[in-house]
């Protein structure tokens, strides 16, 4: 494992507590609405520092930083950007579901090299560099081996796509689930990214409002596992792309094409 893992594993570890214990105190939690009209709340703020501040004082403190909640700042020149979304899931964790993460991810001039997502409630520490592979607490993860969508879980974020899909879609989706296994979404974009390099479910589209933070420590652990991850095009760039579609190289075709069809 490259040393920098356990430095930044470390870290998300630590930023954990501040989750668990907030999550013990519900009412310390406050929250505020953002002028896209996204929840943030000061526990997402406290993690962030957090973060930010450790990774500063692990000798990178000349590095440029990508975070959900403090924006963009410092050395645009540095080899390093760091990516941060200090809670993903936010929603669930302000409203007391035991269910989000913490997700790093670094790129190394200009290409996606690492990323770690914790679970802190349940203890799940999903971390991969490029070229290493990728784990779960320790334990190499591969992606589901699903040939076909007949019995597959998938993750699909609904609640964009109407922005990006003509009403047909919603019928093509009615007539899956009869296929499928069922439709599976936790509310954190970044824990179903890991869920499906583990195997958990076989298959994930995302629509809409998709941010860096939200896609790019997932974007390296699976590809580490073995996952396609494309937008609707084919098109292997997925930064500010409509409709992310990522799956094993069996299905994630089958499901780009299932989708493209009924694009607006």
């Amino acid at each position: 494992m490259k040393p920098i893992l356990n430095v930044v594993t470390t870290i998300a570890r630590k930023a954990g507590k501040i989750i668990l214990q907030a999550h013990n105190d519900l009412d310390s939690i406050n929250t505020t609405r953002k002028p896209d009209g996204t929840v943030v709340s000061n526990v997402d703020l406290a993690v962030e520092n957090f973060i930010v501040e450790n990774i500063k004082k692990s000798g990178f403190d000349n590095d440029f930083f990508i975070t959900e909640e403090n924006g963009e700042f410092g050395n645009k020149d540095s080899r390093f950007t760091w990516i941060i979304d200090p809670i993903d899931g936010t929603n669930n964790f302000v409203h007391g579901l035991p269910h989000c993460c913490i997700s790093i991810g670094i790129r190394k001039e200009g290409e996606l090299v690492l990323g770690v997502i914790y679970n802190p409630f349940l203890d799940l520490m999903f971390s991969a560099y490029k070229g290493e592979g990728a784990e779960l607490n320790g334990k190499r993860i591969r992606a589901s081996k699903a040939k076909d969508l007949k019995g597959t879980l998938i993750s699909a974020s609904l609640k964009y796509s109407r922005k990006i899909f003509k009403d047909s879609y919603v019928a093509e989706m009615v007539m899956l689930q009869q296929e499928i296994a069922g439709y599976r979404y936790s509310g954190s974009l970044a824990m179903d990214m890991a869920y499906l390099a583990s195997g958990f479910v076989d298959g994930l589209w995302a629509s809409g409002d998709v941010k860096i933070w939200d896609i790019a420590a997932g974007y390296v652990i699976a590809k580490e596992a073995g996952i396609v991850i494309t937008d609707i095009k084919g098109n292997n760039n997925i930064e500010n792309a409509s409709v992310i579609i990522a799956a094993n190289k069996k299905i994630q075709p089958k499901i780009t094409k299932l989708l493209a069809k009924h694009l607006k």
